[in-house]
């Protein structure tokens, strides 16, 4: 059996967010396939750090003052011509320009870099200085088919060498579970004639918080239902919110939950799911939702379509479109009944987008690419 050559993925660092659970998720699965695969970080190690090198992952910093440092990149290149590296993996912008470059001065004879969500670049320069080094990478990879026409469109690549690899979620853990509903609807004071609606997103602009607790309030009043929203995330507009709870008068049928690391449980307990974000790559709550047998009302922003495919699992609106979001949650929450007639649909939809999918998928992307470079045998 030929041995497989050591990968290295880049990243600044690994707070608590998706693309970095993602990674604690799927870095410890490609190496039980036998690929040694190792996690570079270019500013900090972050909280997220200690739990990957607990599941056997070496994870090493090499702190980089800018994206262009010189000194930095010069340490990264030496230390991928140490590992021998036959293939990098960076992760959006902020690591993908440093670790292009300094794969190329290793010559390393593959390298990704991976788009996460719809226009990430900030300036007309950073998309200069992307397009430019993408003459150095084997691929751009995007998380959704909408991510791949931006990242075409501003990078002027053909799609394939920007080829799609969508996000996976844990199948296992996510999946929908009775006990578990009983259990958290219970210690959340839902009783069963309950409708339980839950927008699992920070409390950012990006996700609409204000126009979605309007549009729910809405549909509430025009279908009677007995509805409660549950926003499970914090942030910036948390206090700006609250104030607009107090000044509707429902703190009765609106909870902030905060920030919570019991997603399962919370898409369990709910009847379907909420999100409007302005702007998404591809969205994890939404196939963790579907995972967990739960229809999903969503803006029609990056790759949500592309997850949400019939009415069978969902609804999708225009972003500003607030008249669609009043009607569509009125649907959800006026029919209690039709949203459990969904729940095997959705879970299926959801098992499309496995944890184990991806890790598939990536191993497949990455053995062809190392036999087309000559480094795995043909």
């Amino acid at each position: 059996m030929t041995e497989l050559p050591t990968i290295v993925r880049m990243i600044t660092w690994l707070p608590v967010g998706g693309i970095e659970r993602r990674l604690v998720s799927i870095l410890p699965r490609l190496r039980e396939k036998g690929w040694p695969v190792r996690l570079i970080l270019l500013r900090e190690e972050g909280p997220l750090a200690a739990e990957l090198k607990e599941k056997g992952v070496p994870v090493e910093l090499i702190a980089l003052k800018s994206r262009l440092d010189p000194f930095g990149i010069r340490r990264l290149s030496r230390r991928l011509k140490e590992l021998d590296a036959k293939l990098v993996h960076a992760h959006m912008y902020r690591s993908s320009v440093p670790g292009t470059i300094a794969a190329h001065f290793a010559k390393v004879p593959v390298v990704f870099s991976q788009v996460h969500n719809v226009d990430t670049w900030e300036s007309s320069r950073q998309a200069a200085m992307d397009r430019r080094l993408a003459r150095w990478r084997t691929g751009t990879l995007c998380v959704s088919k909408a991510v791949q026409k931006n990242v075409c469109d501003t990078l002027r690549l053909v799609p394939e060498s920007a080829p799609v690899l969508y996000n996976g979620c844990d199948t296992n853990l996510f999946r929908p579970d009775e006990n578990l509903r009983a259990a958290t609807r219970a210690e959340l004071g839902l009783s069963d004639a309950d409708i339980a609606v839950l927008v699992p997103a920070r409390l950012h602009a990006n996700k609409h918080p204000l126009g979605v607790l309007k549009a729910f309030l809405e549909a509430r009043d025009a279908t009677k239902a007995n509805a409660t929203l549950l926003y499970a995330g914090g942030g910036g507009m948390e206090a700006e919110l609250r104030a607009a709870i107090d000044t509707a008068g429902a703190g009765d049928s609106v909870r902030l939950l905060g920030r919570r690391d019991d997603m399962p449980a919370l898409y369990n307990a709910a009847d379907a799911v909420l999100l409007s974000s302005a702007k998404e790559g591809f969205s994890n709550a939404v196939v963790e939702a579907l995972a967990c047998g739960k229809p999903v009302i969503a803006a029609d922003v990056g790759g949500n379509r592309e997850a949400i495919d019939s009415g069978r699992v969902g609804w999708i609106h225009a972003s500003a479109d607030h008249a669609a979001m009043v009607r569509q949650i009125g649907e959800a929450i006026g029919d209690p009944g039709a949203l459990r007639a969904r729940a095997g649909a959705c879970r299926e939809r959801g098992l499309v987008f496995s944890l184990d999918q991806l890790v598939a998928d990536t191993d497949a992307l990455y053995r062809s690419a190392l036999t087309g470079a000559g480094v795995l045998p043909s």
